[in-house]
């Protein structure tokens, strides 16, 4: 056991000794673990997505705690598709898959969210799998591609009552991949060009999440 963990223990046992309990705080703390379960929608491309995060909190720093975690997701491409396949003779679809680890930052601002709002920055880096396709008259054809991946953001989590383990939050987050597909023609005759292989994904996306503190 840390030094700061045992410290912590040894206040609460003179608290509970003395008859005085210690509030709880919405404030990540070393040994806290959060499980969330996300729904975001994307800009650039307009996209939704779905996934699950945990996090842990590791070391207190200065007034706040850092800490470490990883979250996968699926984004799948929504309007940003489907509104010019209204308009062409292709149908085209895009998914991604993202497995990233966390590094992140929390803390409370005094006087203004001390009690119900645990606020924090994070740094993502990790790996995403694309998955596209392409289908036309006379040709269908499929791309997969893996990349690092890359992100940062800020977000919040809100607790209706101070000794509430259960949450609600949201968060700003912008990622970036991009990589070059490996291309499989399933139908029809078709030339692939440079424009074809090569992706990118640089975007904005705005998540919100229900989550539990399971410690």
């Amino acid at each position: 056991m840390s030094l700061p963990a045992l410290f912590h223990g040894w206040s609460l046992a003179l608290l509970a000794a003395s008859g005085v309990s210690e509030e709880p705080r919405p404030l990540m703390r070393p040994g806290n673990l959060d499980l969330r379960l996300d729904g975001a929608a994307s800009l650039l491309p307009l996209s939704l997505e779905a996934g699950a995060t945990l996090e842990v909190g590791v070391l207190p720093i200065g007034p706040g705690t850092l800490s470490l975690g990883a979250e996968a997701s699926v984004n799948q491409c929504a309007l940003a598709c489907w509104v010019p396949n209204l308009f062409s003779e292709r149908d085209v679809s895009r998914r991604d898959f993202y497995a990233v680890g966390r590094l992140g930052y929390h803390f409370t601002v005094a006087d203004r969210n001390y009690r119900k709002v645990d606020l924090y920055g994070f740094l993502l880096a990790g790996a995403m799998e694309v998955h596209t396709s392409q289908t036309a008259p006379d040709y269908r054809y499929e791309g997969r591609s893996r990349s690092p991946a890359f992100g940062l953001g800020i977000g919040g989590n809100s607790f209706p009552t101070a000794g509430s383990r259960f949450f609600l939050g949201g968060e700003a987050r912008v990622r970036f991949g991009t990589g070059a597909f490996d291309l499989t023609l399933t139908r029809g005759a078709y030339d692939f060009t440079e424009k074809d292989r090569r992706w990118l994904r640089l975007g904005l996306s705005t998540a919100f999440f229900v989550g539990v503190r399971l410690f």
